[in-house]
């Protein structure tokens, strides 16, 4: 059997991180129950303690006082304490959500491991591709070039972009990549870029 709590109206308030006129005022609201005896010798027990987590944890969560004054009115030690359990559970979920970084932390993240996978594979293999340093011209990308391009719309914010130049030399490929999309090559669209 657990040990009586008795505290005192200031006790209380340290417990729970609240000024003593909160509490007082959410007795007047009905939110908590009047206190065991009176003047000096008023104490409060462990109901009241619960109670006044919980609806600390609702009013951090913008539940207006009546709401939660009409959710406690019929509930009893128990239930306050099931429903407290309850909300600090989601208080620690949304906590661990907030500190989980964004999408874009995370990709961002990935991508960076990913690239230092690579840079460290890469001075492993590197002996293996000493023909780099011989003729590097032979392996150097190739510089942007300008000229007319032929647009294809294969999906919503999915397009196929063929310099006009290669769209003769590599005819094939772009009608089976057309055919595996579902496009038309009538739906193509001639531009300048850079």
């Amino acid at each position: 059997m657990k040990p009586r709590v008795e505290l005192s109206i200031e006790e209380l308030a340290e417990r729970v991180g609240v000024p003593v006129r909160t509490i007082r005022f959410y007795i007047s609201e009905g939110l908590l129950p009047g206190p065991e005896g009176r003047g000096r010798a008023a104490t409060y027990g462990e109901g009241h303690l619960v109670r006044l987590r919980l609806v600390r944890r609702l009013a951090e969560q913008h539940v207006p006082l009546a709401d939660i004054g009409e959710r406690l009115s019929e509930l009893g030690l128990e239930d306050v304490r099931a429903l407290l359990a309850e909300e600090e559970r989601r208080r620690a979920d949304l906590q661990r959500a907030a500190a989980a970084p964004s999408p874009k932390a995370y990709v961002s993240a990935l991508l960076s491991r990913a690239q230092a996978g690579r840079q460290a594979g890469a001075s492993l293999r590197a002996p293996q591709f000493s023909r780099l340093q011989e003729e590097p011209a032979k392996y150097a990308l190739p510089e942007p070039q300008t000229g007319t391009w032929v647009h294809w719309k294969l999906a919503p914010g999915v397009e196929l972009h063929v310099r006009a130049d290669a769209q003769s030399r590599e005819r094939s490929l772009i009608e089976r990549l057309l055919r595996v999309a579902g496009s038309s090559p009538q739906r193509r669209r001639p531009g300048r870029e850079q």
